[in-house]
């Protein structure tokens, strides 16, 4: 067995096997440095981003749904606004630098603030700021036009569920009914 294996082995330290070996671990370097999986990574990247169109819609369709539950009507129109984009906090650091200087007859002193953002390095070699959180925008304004909005206790159970649900002042939401 001792033998099976010093021959092996001195197989493999001969010249032609190390420049083969060589070559392919070159290539297998070469071969992962290529983009194959990049786009799908940049692709799921944007599918974690959330717009605040896509937010406001996300909304005005469970806000929808909860209505048609209510009224027993598959016809019901929601409209919601929002007060704003999405606000983004990043980390950042902040150092204050202070100095004191004593001459003869004169004495100063002097300090500078010094901001800067935390940043990150991407999967594509760039920088970006570390992001802390993301803040949804407030609904401004809720307006529903569905069929029996005109009844008061149909009015009063769609305003109870949608100021609950998007913790909202009842003069945010105004229902109507259909024709």
């Amino acid at each position: 067995m001792n033998r099976l294996l010093t021959k092996y082995i001195s197989k493999l330290r001969s010249p032609k096997v190390l420049v083969i070996g060589g070559i392919l671990g070159i290539l297998l370097i070469f071969i992962s440095s290529l983009p194959f999986g990049e786009g799908q990574a940049a692709k799921a990247e944007t599918a974690n981003e959330f717009s605040t169109e896509q937010y406001r819609l996300s909304l005005q369709e469970e806000i929808t749904e909860m209505v048609t539950q209510i009224t027993g009507s598959k016809n019901v129109t929601v409209v919601i606004t929002l007060e704003s984009g999405i606000r983004y906090s990043y980390a950042d650091t902040r150092e204050e630098i202070s100095s004191d200087k004593t001459e003869k007859e004169a004495q100063s002193s002097g300090s500078e603030l010094k901001e800067g953002y935390i940043t990150v390095k991407t999967a594509d070699g760039g920088e970006q700021a570390l992001l802390i959180t993301a803040e949804m925008p407030e609904v401004r304004g809720v307006a529903i036009v569905c069929e029996g909005g005109d009844s008061e206790i149909i009015s009063e159970k769609i305003q109870n569920t949608v100021t609950a649900a998007l913790n909202i002042t009842s003069k945010r939401v105004y229902i109507c009914g259909r024709k």
